[in-house]
């Protein structure tokens, strides 16, 4: 299973299927990220129109394309993206990444449609990340399969997983802020094929990874995540934000990427199983993430306040006694 993944992480080659020279068109932005990203490998851009896209040659289809090529980053409409799916396959790559959005999250005939292209991976023995996400970054690699704003961020050591790209977007921006950065970045989307779940062994596995911060609008199959998250909170600390507390909260995480968000006391019970801190904010999500990712892990339970002021050690003495 994580083998299969591998392509995600460190293709040798990357296609970008709807690559294109309009730079007001999200497939030039994704374009443009893997370019100025360094990524070491080949870039194969695709547009049936042709030409160059800053000083690289644009193949009018996949066929046309050399190896090695292991992971397609598909830019396009959701209708065209069952025929961009196919067209991986016969081409022999295993990996790609949907951006689009127009699946499960707008009802029933979108719900048809990612039904149609997982059937398509499957067949195909190709591995989904979406739809409707924002790709991923690794800034150790490098590689910047995303159409965010660059640049790509500075290395960093914390890998983050999120249901959410727009959330993926903000928090980079606030990360140059506050002087930190991220090891790796999945915007997750609907999870058709791959989901946190899978991911979090490999996210672990990364030696520029110390710590894995995670939001979270729901999870398909709960126990698995919770016998998952115990491997890898034993190694190394996961932080999560879980959204979608409220009856309010479930039904804006259903209508955005077509989650089904469960009652929030299962999982409180779900993420002490698996050893997972849990934020309330995403303040919380990072500084904590910070915390841990620089800061030796203490030993014991233990503590000493050291304070000039009887205030702030009282809310210290609460806080600490109220998380054990």
């Amino acid at each position: 299973m994580t083998e299969s993944l591998l392509p995600f992480f460190s293709p040798r080659g990357v296609a970008i299927v709807g690559a294109s020279a309009d730079p007001t068109k999200l497939g030039y932005g994704v374009a443009r990220n893997l370019i100025q990203s360094q990524y070491k490998g080949a870039i194969h851009l695709i547009n049936p129109k042709g030409g160059t896209i800053m000083g690289h040659a644009v193949s009018a289809s996949l066929a046309e394309v050399p190896d090695p090529v292991d992971l397609a980053v598909l830019i396009v409409p959701a209708a065209a993206t069952p025929a961009a799916l196919a067209d991986c396959g016969a081409r022999g790559i295993r990996a790609a990444i949907v951006m689009a959005g127009g699946f499960r999250e707008i009802g029933p005939a979108g719900a048809a449609l990612e039904d149609e292209i997982l059937r398509i991976a499957r067949e195909n023995q190709i591995r989904i990340l979406g739809p409707n996400c924002i790709g991923l970054l690794d800034t150790h690699y490098p590689l910047d399969a995303t159409f965010l704003p660059p640049p790509l961020p500075a290395p960093g050591d914390i890998g983050f997983l999120s249901h959410s790209g727009a959330f993926c977007a903000a928090v980079i921006d606030w990360s140059r802020q506050q002087g930190f950065s991220f090891s790796r970045l999945v915007s997750l989307g609907n999870q058709a094929d791959i989901t946190e779940t899978d991911l979090l062994a490999l996210m672990a596995a990364d030696e520029h990874t110390r710590v894995l911060a995670m939001y979270i609008e729901s999870l398909p199959d709960g126990n698995r995540f919770i016998e998952e998250a115990r491997k890898v909170s034993a190694q190394k600390p996961i932080v999560a934000l879980k959204v979608g507390r409220s009856a309010s909260g479930r039904r804006a995480a259903a209508s955005h990427t077509g989650a089904l968000a469960g009652a929030d006391a299962a999982y409180e019970s779900a993420f002490e199983k698996a050893g997972i801190l849990r934020a309330d904010t995403a303040e919380e999500l990072f500084e904590w993430s910070r915390a841990l990712a620089w800061l030796p892990l203490p030993t014991g339970r233990r503590m000493a306040v050291l304070t000039d002021a009887g205030g702030p050690g009282v809310m210290a003495a609460d806080f600490i006694e109220t998380h054990g």
